[in-house]
Order: structure tokens, then C-alpha cells, then sequence
């Protein structure tokens, strides 16, 4: 697991720019027991045997470990352990407690949160509704900058209606909105640290400040990050009294800090090194489908990607089942689609997944059609342009490749680069290349995650989710009804059409849905490992074996 949730979370995240929606966003309500979604009394699996320090390695730095700031997925793992939301994703991808022991949809605009009694932050200060608010207001509040804001855009009010409830009121109808105030788009924080630390929260200096099992004892941006226990979270006293976290980029690297006994959680198990870390002694690769994506992009506002025809010749020069094969060592699913069909649970059933994505045109490996499309372009004897990729994603890397040398047979010249993690999501950012590989990663179970963060055409200038600079009339008119919906079947067949309409355009050539690969060395076992492990507490399903 590496890189984007989706939103600018989600390439830009994103987590990721990685469900099934079990409850129905029209008639929002849930309650739930006093633990943790996801978690248990911080034993993980039950073992008795102590280990004091769980030393991770993750395969990129973090300039900054509020998320809100730097939307990569690996903040997210740090963030997590620190910091709670008011309602969390299960590992089936549904709505469940966290700081919000019950809430409800009370009409089409309005939605009440009661907080759960006793909670506390790792300061001992007590959670308060103010701080839940001031924590929605970091993003919601008019000129908000964050990574978030643009997913409180609707909000017309936040307010604390009680000591323990907060009530948000929309604009408009917004069936998605449920998931807003989730892992993704919200970690909570209290209201006097905000105050305090201002701009210099999560850097080196202010850290975070959350409700969660684990406190930042220290960061160094370009090294590791430190946590210690908090003996007074809410879940059970955490298994470790630490955990030392370390930026470990180079993949072979991290495979002989394994060897060595010297980490005991590696994420982001290479595809064609998954034999070699299964034969580590003791050791254990554990693998699920991640509901994340690896799309190419084309940026639509931008010649020569501007015609159609180029964009067509390119999705026609890739061989998604060639790269899932070689280069992802079967790890991986061709895409046909932006989002996986396993993520239309509650929205649609498996009947009508089944015929919405029989329905959905592809643009199979042809390199004569490709050269056909190009030659029916503005430019029909090619062009050049460049390509990156993160560093901390030598996969995407080498499907690109595959990807040059098959244009290069059609008179296009692309040139793979690959740049750090942090540049590459600046430049994402940015809007200013041709052509990208968005790689995202859903945080929640809701098909619309994806559909109206990247084809929505107001996406382009609210969050800049939207890569491809896509904007068609007809499709952001589908997405907007079905925004404001609130019958489930309705809704999914409005973001089914968009999804159909929007292939014609080729604003995106999906390229594969992945697989997470994370490797447990011999003192350590998990359980729950599956798509949604780590967008929450991940530790406390981590103990010592």
C-alpha cells in the first residue's frame, strides 16, 4: 500500500489520491458498542507474549504529518495511530462509531453527531463538541486552504448543540457527505492545541495532537517519526509502549531490514518480490485487494491531449493485461473502470454492477487502431512528452515503460521519470503535464469517492482532484443529481450512466486495481488484514506472537 487516497487525499491522494457502503446515506443513523471501529482492547490477536517497540518501515518520507497538509497515504498511516475522526470505515468498507457514537440524518441538509462519554486526548484535556468543531472548521472555515476543504464546500453551518452533539448544516443535498466526516477528509484535534500551534501543526516542532493510541514523541521529515503509547486511550492500553516508524524508499532495503530482524512491518511488498519476503524466516506476506487505482490521465485542457484522438491512441497502446501479469506478477486486477465493482455495495446490487460494467466500452490493446487515432489527430506524426512517477512506486514506474515502448511504435516519444513522492504530488497539483499516473487510494465504500472526484467538472478548480481537467456538461449534470439524491438504486444508476458517458471522452485510461502487500516479520502476527486495514488505528490489530 503506497501513495493516494482519493480526494486530494485521493491523488492527491486520496489515501488515495484504497468497500462495500452497508448503510444507506438517506437514512443515516448508527450506533454501535464503546470500542473503536476496527479495533479491540489494543491486544490485537490476543497473544500474551510482550514486545516493546514495533518498528515499521515505510517506503517513502513524509514532509508533514498532518494530512490535511500533505494527502499522501503514508501520512495517513502515521495520522491514524495519533488522531481520530467522528465516524470511522470498518473492514468491509461501512460507516461505524469512532468519536460519534451515533448520528443521524435528521433531513435532506442536516446531520447530528452524539459524541461517545470519556474520551480523552493524549494530554488528558477531555473531547469536547468545541473541538470537534473547531477541527471541521480547520477545513469548512471561508479561504480554508487544507487538503480537506474542498469536501465541506456545501457546509452552510458547524455548531455544538449540546456537550456532546455537533450538528452540520448543507447548502444543498449531498448524499455523499456521509463519508466526509471520516478518516479521510477529517482527523479531530482539540480546539486549544489548534489555537497554539496554528500553521506549525504537524511539523517537527508542533506535531499532532489526537484522541488515538499513540502520541508523536518525535519526527525528523527525511528519517522516521516516533510514537508512544497513550495509556489513557479509550480502545485498551496499546500492545507497544512505542513505535518507531522509519522512511525506508529503496525496496531492497527494506526486504534486508526484514532479513535482519530489524523491522517487524514492511509495507508496500513489491509485486515480484513477494516470493523472496514469504521466504524470509518467520516472516509472513499478507495480501487483499485494496480498492485502490492506477489510472493514466490525460490532461484535457492541454495540447496535444486536448483531442480525443491522441487520447484514444495512447488508451489503445496500453496492455493493462500485459502489465497485470509482468510487472504486477498477477498482484493486481485489469481495470475497466475508475471504480472497482466490489466498491458498489448498498448502491447497487451485484445483478446490476454486473450489466453497468458489461456496458462499459474499452479500448482493448490494438497498436493498429492506435496508430489509426493518431492519424486522425492534430498531430498525426506524433509528439513528445514526459511522464513521472513517484519513487516510491517502481511498479507504476515500470508499467510506464511498457507504455513508452509501445508509443514509441506509433511515433510518440514519452520520457519516464521518476521523482520523489513529495515533488510528484506537488506537480500533480500543479496541473501543468499532459499526461500523469494518477494512483489512488479510496477511504471509503462509496462508489462516488472516485466518479465525482475525477470526472465531476467542478472537481477541476474545488480540489484539483479532477488531473484530467475533465469537464463535460452532461456528465457533471448526472453527478450532480445524483449528489443530491437520497434513494440508493437512483443514485447508482446516475453515477453508472456518467461513468458510461464519460469513457467516450477518454479522460482517463484506467490501468489496474491493486492488491496491498504487507509483510509481518516472525515476532508479530494481524488480523483483519483486508482493504481498509489501515485507514484507522492499524496497530492495535498488530501484537506480539
Amino acid at each position: 500500500m503506497t501513495d493516494l487516497p482519493i480526494s486530494r487525499r485521493s491523488v492527491l491522494r486520496s489515501a488515495a489520491f484504497a468497500g462495500a457502503l452497508a448503510v444507506l446515506p438517506g437514512l443515516l443513523s448508527a450506533c454501535g458498542s464503546s470500542e473503536p471501529a476496527g479495533t479491540g482492547t489494543g491486544t490485537g490477536t490476543g497473544a500474551k507474549k510482550s514486545l516493546d517497540v514495533l518498528r515499521v518501515a515505510l517506503p517513502s518520507s513524509i514532509g508533514s504529518l498532518d494530512a490535511a497538509k500533505e494527502a499522501g497515504i503514508m501520512n495517513y498511516v502515521v495520522a491514524l495511530l495519533v488522531q481520530e475522526s467522528l465516524v470511522g470505515v470498518g473492514p468491509d468498507g461501512s460507516l461505524q462509531p469512532s468519536l460519534a457514537e451515533s448520528w443521524a440524518r435528521k433531513d435532506a441538509t442536516t446531520y447530528v453527531y452524539k459524541l461517545r462519554g470519556g474520551v480523552t486526548f493524549s494530554d488528558g484535556s477531555p473531547l469536547t463538541a468545541a473541538d470537534v468543531v473547531a477541527s471541521l472548521n480547520l477545513h469548512a472555515k471561508k479561504g480554508s486552504t487544507t487538503a480537506f476543504a474542498y469536501a465541506y464546500a456545501n457546509v452552510d453551518s458547524i455548531e455544538a448543540t449540546g456537550d456532546a452533539e455537533v450538528t452540520i448544516k448543507l447548502k444543498s443535498p449531498d448524499a455523499a457527505f456521509a463519508w466526509v466526516p471520516t478518516p479521510g477528509t477529517l482527523l479531530v484535534t482539540s480546539e486549544k492545541f489548534i489555537q497554539a500551534t496554528g500553521e506549525r501543526i504537524g511539523t517537527p516542532e508542533g506535531k499532532l495532537l489526537g484522541t488515538g493510541p499513540y502520541k508523536v514523541a518525535e519526527f525528523a521529515p527525511d528519517s522516521h517519526v516516533t510514537l508512544e503509547r497513550n495509556d489513557s486511550y479509550r480502545g485498551g492500553k496499546p500492545a507497544f509502549r512505542q513505535i518507531r516508524i522509519d522512511f525506508i524508499p529503496e525496496e531492497s532495503t527494506r526486504l534486508l531490514a526484514m532479513r535482519g530482524d530489524n523491522v517487524d512491518v514492511a509495507l508496500n511488498v513489491p509485486a515480484e518480490q513477494i516470493d523472496q519476503w514469504k521466504a524470509v524466516p518467520g516472516a509472513q506476506v499478507l495480501t487483499a485487494g485494496d480498492r485502490s487505482l492506477v489510472t493514466l490521465a490525460f490532461n484535457t485542457a492541454k495540447k496535444p491531449w486536448d483531442d480525443v484522438h491522441v487520447r484514444r491512441a495512447v488508451a489503445h497502446a496500453v496492455d493493462r493485461e500485459g502489465i497485470v501479469k509482468s510487472v504486477l506478477r498477477g498482484h493486481g486486477k485489469v481495470a475497466t473502470a475508475v471504480p472497482d465493482p466490489a466498491q458498489w455495495g448498498g448502491v447497487l446490487d451485484e445483478a446490476a454492477v454486473t450489466a453497468l460494467y458489461a456496458s462499459i466500452p474499452q479500448y482493448g490493446f490494438d497498436l493498429a487502431q492506435a496508430k489509426a487515432e493518431l492519424a486522425k489527430s492534430a498531430t498525426p506524426q506524433g509528439f513528445a512528452d514526459t511522464l513521472t512517477y513517484p519513487s516510491s512506486g517502481p511498479q507504476l514506474g515500470r508499467a510506464a515503460l511498457t507504455l513508452a515502448e509501445n508509443l514509441k511504435t506509433i511515433g510518440i516519444t514519452l520520457e519516464v521519470k521518476e521523482v520523489p513522492l513529495e515533488q510528484w504530488i506537488a506537480d500533480l497539483g500543479k496541473h501543468a503535464s499532459g499526461i500523469y499516473l494518477g494512483w489512488y487510494f479510496a477511504t471509503t465504500g462509496d462508489p462516488a469517492e472516485y466518479i465525482q472526484q475525477l470526472l465531476h467538472g467542478g472537481a477541476v478548480g474545488e480540489n484539483g482532484t479532477n488531473i484530467a481537467e475533465y469537464d463535460n456538461a452532461e456528465v457533471t449534470g448526472l453527478l450532480d443529481q445524483a449528489k443530491a439524491g437520497t434513494d440508493d438504486a437512483a443514485r447508482g444508476k446516475l453515477l453508472g450512466q456518467a461513468l458510461v458517458r464519460a469513457v467516450a471522452d477518454v479522460p482517463y485510461q484506467p490501468l489496474w486495481w491493486g492488491e496491498a502487500a504487507t509483510a509481518f516479520g516472525k515476532a508479530v502476527a494481524a488480523e483483519g488484514f483486508g482493504p481498509y486495514f489501515f485507514v484507522g488505528p492499524w496497530a492495535t490489530k498488530v501484537a506480539a506472537r
